[in-house]
């Protein structure tokens, strides 16, 4: 005679073994300790702010902070998923002046934050906005002299290949 199983039981042993695979097809992690879990912060340069104290000095900076911050999605001479650069601190200061802000300011307000001078309304960031599908990261922890480095590296990406 078979003994039977009541259903209750059979029912928590058909959802444990549903949990167990589903805990080893999707590797789920049930860890539950009381460390405090690693929280995404904002980019930060790997260069530290620092004034160069050679033209070469700022460009090795600048190519640094380049391929730590841009390259994913820039490359110096060439469009890729970003515009090419070389030439960028030109075509701003070209568009010119608006609210009492230099097409080289805005420049470093959209390498900041490029929604900055679109908000503002400059036409030329809006202009850059629409020519890509895809939006620029946002870097506010750069500072003047990290987009000084960075724009002498994007026009002259060569300039002291020889040297590094």
């Amino acid at each position: 005679m078979k003994k039977q199983v009541h259903p209750a039981i059979e029912l928590s042993l058909v959802v444990a073994l549903i949990i167990a695979a589903v805990i080893f097809v999707w590797n789920v992690d049930f860890n539950f300790s009381r460390k405090e879990k690693p929280t995404i912060s904002k980019p930060t340069p790997t260069v530290a702010t620092q004034t160069p104290s050679s033209a070469n000095d700022q460009w090795l900076q600048g190519k640094n902070l380049f391929k730590s911050n841009c390259a994913a999605c820039h490359n110096p001479k060439a469009d890729g998923t970003g515009p090419v650069l070389i030439g960028a601190t030109a075509r701003w200061e070209k568009a010119g002046e608006f609210k009492g802000k230099t097409g080289k300011q805005w420049l470093y307000a959209w390498i900041r934050n490029w929604n900055e001078p679109v908000e503002a309304g400059y036409p030329y960031a809006k202009e850059m906005m629409m020519m890509r599908a895809s939006v620029m990261n946002v870097f506010p922890q750069l500072s003047d002299a990290d987009i000084d480095a960075l724009t002498v590296y994007t026009e002259q990406p060569d300039l002291y290949k020889s040297n590094r």
